[in-house]
């Protein structure tokens, strides 16, 4: 997939090598329970006290009242979902009720600005959003040893804050994801310098509460690799997780049938020859024991897609389609999934509903061939035949794409 024009961690590296990484075994699982937050940090929170954000709601359409960089979305249903991202230092988040004609800024709780705002977000005091359903989500920021970790489960009127003692390696979070307000895992990691960062996942059970450590690269987790894709089944147990070793062009892959506490090595078979550093564009974990990655790679001049799909301890089956120019990819809740591909002079989508076996592709009408030279661009599909598509043009303007038919055709919005 194309990288977007911003840096998505812009964090001051710290230099670790294969031995001396201070990286602590979890034989025994710590606990870390809901802790005050010291009053010389930029986000001041009492121990215990809910907050309730100030902020005014603002509705408007998305092209009047977003500038922002480093944008996200999730669309979680044809009619709900949100935005967010980076006005300036400052951390922002819209939500939308009527299908992404109407975004209204989300109150949030007072959060620490970015500290690099010259080459865009990525800094110390960098925030990522994960999502669970359209009242909970969470907020995620790394800073001096500790994880702060901003919960609201009334979509933002009221917001609980965690603060999670880190490693004093583990510098930038990596992957997270919440399970029907209770279950919720967080990867940590440290610099990726030269490819190599050690991993640390924490896991909660009570809606993060109180969290604990329950793998790290000193035991189950890969310690090369970096952009790590995470996902866990709705059974709370299946998981993967795959990160991508610049160093040797590979993506190492771990499964879980535990919940995280323990993982095995996978072995996924990449073809020769790759020339360059492979990207994951997609890991979930599904219904049973199901597991499935989507890995772009190129071999020569040729770009490749690689949709593998597995049960958990089992071999990869592997399916492979050439690609042009993949610019974005995501999967349904129902695991169709869906491409947008930059060809010469047009953008073509594709559609597969069985798992990347079989594709369909056509002329993706009403998306503009200037989205070929979009800043960034997120895809969203809560469901096989809903898509969402934006897109941030080079002055940071945002235009909405929806598509109502499974890609077939596509209207902009706002």
């Amino acid at each position: 997939m194309r990288p977007s024009a911003f840096v998505g961690f812009g964090i001051a590296v710290v230099l670790f090598g294969l031995s001396g990484c201070g990286i602590h075994s979890p034989a025994h699982a710590r606990v870390f329970a809901t802790t005050k937050v010291p009053s010389d940090e930029q986000a001041s929170i009492a121990q215990g006290v809910r907050l309730a954000s100030s902020a005014t709601a603002q509705v408007a359409t998305l092209a009047s009242s977003l500038r922002a960089i480093d944008l996200h979305m999730r669309m979680l249903t044809a009619r709900t979902g949100l935005l967010w991202g980076y006005r300036g230092r400052r951390f922002v988040m819209y939500e939308t009720a009527d299908g992404g004609h109407a975004w209204k800024s989300v109150p949030l709780p007072n959060l620490p600005t970015d500290d690099i705002s010259a080459y865009g977000p990525g800094g110390a005091h960098y925030i990522t959003a994960v999502v669970d359903s359209t009242t909970m989500w969470s907020l995620v920021s790394v800073t001096r040893q500790k994880a702060l970790v901003w919960i609201t489960k009334d979509a933002g009127r009221h917001w609980r804050v965690t603060a999670l003692p880190l490693p004093v390696d583990a510098i930038q979070f990596a992957a997270g994801q919440w399970m029907a307000g209770r279950l919720g895992w967080m990867l940590f990691e440290s610099g990726g310098y030269d490819g190599v960062a050690a991993k640390y996942l924490y896991r909660t059970e009570n809606g993060g509460n109180s969290w604990q450590l329950v793998a790290t690269s000193a035991g189950d987790l890969p310690h090369n690799g970096v952009h790590a894709a995470m996902s866990f089944a709705p059974n709370g147990k299946t998981g993967v997780l795959a990160v991508v070793d610049s160093v040797d062009k590979q993506v190492d892959v771990v499964e879980t049938n535990d919940g995280g506490a323990h993982w095995q090595p996978t072995n996924i078979d990449l073809p020769s020859g790759i020339s360059a550093t492979p990207s994951v564009e997609l890991a979930t974990a599904g219904p049973g024991q199901s597991l499935q990655l989507a890995v772009e790679i190129q071999v020569g001049s040729a770009s490749q897609l690689l949709v593998m799909n597995s049960s958990y301890g089992s071999s990869w089956d592997v399916a492979e389609i050439g690609v042009d120019n993949l610019e974005a990819m995501c999967a349904s809740p129902a695991g169709d999934l869906a491409a947008l591909e930059d060809k010469p002079g047009q953008q073509t989508w594709m559609v597969s509903p069985d798992g990347g076996q079989t594709w369909y592709s056509q002329t993706a009408s009403g998306l503009p061939t200037s989205i070929a030279g979009a800043a960034s661009i997120s895809l969203s599909s809560p469901s096989p035949s809903a898509l969402f598509l934006v897109a941030l043009d080079n002055r940071l303007a945002p235009t909405l794409y929806k598509s109502s038919d499974a890609g077939d055709t596509w209207q902009p919005l706002g």
